[in-house]
């Protein structure tokens, strides 16, 4: 009877160990999968940083040209406008009925 239970007892640590090689396998290979994620993710992360700077550059620019555009505006608003001389200066129209 005691050959009996320790021959189970054996079968079922073998099995328990097996079921454990098993679970640490499947565990190292998440673990792999996750790993190239992580990196794939921090290349992809890198990529967006500088991308952001790039943009963040160009917004920089538009917003220099879009100032500098207001100010040419405003400066040209400022300006007096250049009167015509009277000699130049269209006649005023005649109403009708006039000689």
């Amino acid at each position: 009877m005691r050959l009996a239970e320790a021959e189970s007892a054996l079968e079922a640590a073998a099995q328990e160990r097996a079921e454990t090689a098993q679970l640490n396998q499947w565990l190292e290979d998440e673990l792999g999968r996750a790993v190239a994620a992580r990196h794939s993710l921090v290349e992809h992360n890198a990529q967006l940083v500088t991308r952001q700077r790039e943009l963040t550059a160009l917004q920089e620019e538009l917003e220099d040209v879009w100032y500098q555009a207001a100010l040419s505006r405003a400066r040209r608003r400022s300006q007096p406008q250049p009167t015509q001389e009277p000699s130049q200066a269209p006649a005023p129209p005649m109403p009708a009925g006039s000689p």
